[in-house]
């Protein structure tokens, strides 16, 4: 090639390098000067010219509906508020079901069993137990239609419907073929998940949620085990996201006395702004309380934990709280969904906030020195600021060192491993491993389950596998409980096998009365009790 051609090409290289970044320059340029506030006149111009530019300009075309839609969207997105949202009609459904306790179905709990769906346990009274559902049943066919290879999730909005619809349904039972036909109904879910006696005197209870009849259940639950003989209580809030705010009220109601402040509320309105007082007398004054929580407690779940902790009226026991001190309201929208936006703040009876500026990590990292102080009714000393925290702290803060490696042998493939879990689980059941819901995980078991990871393409090293053995016989554990014994063994062998429960029980256990219970809490601390 000549020098002359050359010399061309080099300056038409630079020269396009140049008018590229011009280019570029001249779309990201900014103005020298932005005004740091503009008029409603203004931001209502700005905002046409941006649609009008993005109609007539942008390289796809966008309908205009969808182009209010976006901007409604990317307003709340705007706020940057975890809480406020716009739910559309699917998630306006669920919440609604959430917050009622009911939807429409048969009333059967199902998960997947070796390819098939099968049913965990059906709710009192539900469709699916009048038409003769049993645990353990195996759902082979809906409306003709084979369920093999179906997820949970199918399944689910396959057996969901109006009230009055009929489903059919062919299930499995002891190898023998039973078409039923289930007149679809109305199924109300409990708040309290698991009630039971831990000893002959330690009653406890696990609430899930904060629906329209939680008090009502709370109230019903700690009465059948006073009634069984329990004179202390445990109340397991753990994993509880909250739900009605006055709801956590009334549940709280029923431990303070009549008057004492349970919650506060502040808002921009009126009606956001409220105060809700204590209206009826205990309903058991002599009961010792230990409440547990940990990171994933929130909202309704905080505000029972606050206002029993500022009024010495229950032992809080576990980890921080989430941290969400706000209320949100529901505002119903044209399209069929709603408007979630968050309205007030709410404050624990001695004026404390717990919520997180931007509450979506799990743990609060703000030292404990740098929060404010409140003092509860009898002096003690309780924090504000990042969640709830716990008189007495208890539970791992942190995944072992042995378990996270096992996880990240694990990796994308949870999938796979749910599969081998629950299909080696059904082996394990059929041979009749377990005699007892509180049966011991044996090392031919965990090997077991390895077998089938291998066979299931995980490549998991034995020495990984065998170091987080204690990790590894929970899951086992827990999975063969509730294929051999149904929910309610499942559930007894997770709380009889909960290392915080089995702290609580022992502190709580023989307390004699509420302030008993708390001297005893302040005496272990003074001995140097590892908290």
């Amino acid at each position: 090639m000549s020098r002359r051609p050359l010399v061309a090409v080099v300056f038409i290289f630079f020269a396009t390098l140049g008018v590229g970044g011009w280019l570029v320059r001249r779309g990201v340029a900014t103005p020298s000067a932005t005004p740091a506030r503009i008029t409603s006149a203004q931001g209502q111009r700005l905002l046409g010219d941006v649609m009008r530019y993005i109609r007539d300009k942008w390289v796809d075309t966008v309908a205009a509906d969808d182009m209010f839609r976006r901007a409604a969207l990317g307003m709340v997105r705007e706020l940057g508020d975890p809480n406020t949202s716009y739910l559309p009609p699917d998630r306006l459904k669920r919440l609604r079901e959430a917050t009622t306790g009911m939807y429409t179905g048969i009333g059967a709990s199902i998960d997947t069993r070796e390819g098939w769906i099968a049913v965990i346990a059906t709710r009192p009274g539900s469709p699916a137990e009048r038409a003769g559902v049993r645990t353990g049943d195996r759902i082979s066919e809906v409306e003709g239609q084979s369920v093999h290879g179906w997820t949970v999730d199918e399944a689910r909005t396959a057996l969901r419907g109006p009230v009055g619809s009929q489903l059919k349904l062919s299930i499995e039972r002891g190898g023998n073929r039973i078409p039923l036909i289930i007149e679809r109904g109305e199924v109300r879910t409990s708040s309290v998940s698991r009630a039971m006696m831990l000893d002959e005197q330690v009653g406890y209870l696990a609430i899930t949620g904060f629906s329209d009849s939680t008090a009502i259940e709370t109230s019903a639950t700690v009465d059948s085990l006073v009634k069984a003989g329990a004179t202390s209580l445990l109340m397991d809030l753990r994993g509880n996201p909250g739900g009605l705010l006055t709801q956590g009220v009334a549940v709280a109601d029923l431990f303070l006395d009549v008057g004492q402040k349970i919650v506060s509320t502040r808002g921009r309105s009126v009606a956001a702004s409220t105060v809700f007082n204590d209206k009826g007398a205990q309903r058991w004054p002599s009961l010792p309380v230990v409440l547990l929580v940990n990171n994933f407690t929130a909202s309704a779940a905080e505000i029972v934990a606050g206002a029993l902790q500022d009024h010495d009226r229950a032992v809080v026991m576990g980890r921080p709280t989430y941290g969400k001190g706000s209320a949100q309201a529901v505002m119903q929208l044209a399209d069929g969904g709603a408007l979630k936006v968050t309205n007030a703040l709410w404050f624990t009876p001695v004026g404390r906030s717990i919520d997180h500026p931007h509450a979506r990590r799990e743990v609060d990292v703000t030292a404990d020195t740098a929060k404010p102080r409140y003092k509860t009714d009898n002096g003690r000393v309780v924090l504000g600021g990042g969640g709830i925290i716990p008189d007495v702290p208890a539970g791992d803060s942190t995944v072992s060192l042995a378990e996270r490696a096992w996880v990240a042998a694990v990796g994308t493939k949870v999938p796979q491993f749910r599969l081998a879990l629950k299909d080696y689980a059904a082996e394990l059941t059929r041979r009749h491993a377990a005699a007892t819901d509180e049966f011991v995980v044996t090392p031919e078991m965990r090997d077991g389950l390895l077998t089938r990871l291998h066979a299931r393409g995980l490549d998991v090293s034995r020495d990984v596998f065998n170091d987080a053995h204690e990790a590894i016989d929970r899951v086992i554990g827990a999975e063969v409980a509730l294929q051999a014994f149904g929910v309610l063994g499942a559930q007894h062998r997770a709380v009889h096998n909960d290392p915080v429960i089995a702290r609580a029980s022992k502190l709580v256990a023989n307390a004699g009365a509420p302030p008993a219970l708390f001297k005893r809490v302040v005496a272990q601390s003074k001995d140097g009790v590892r908290k």
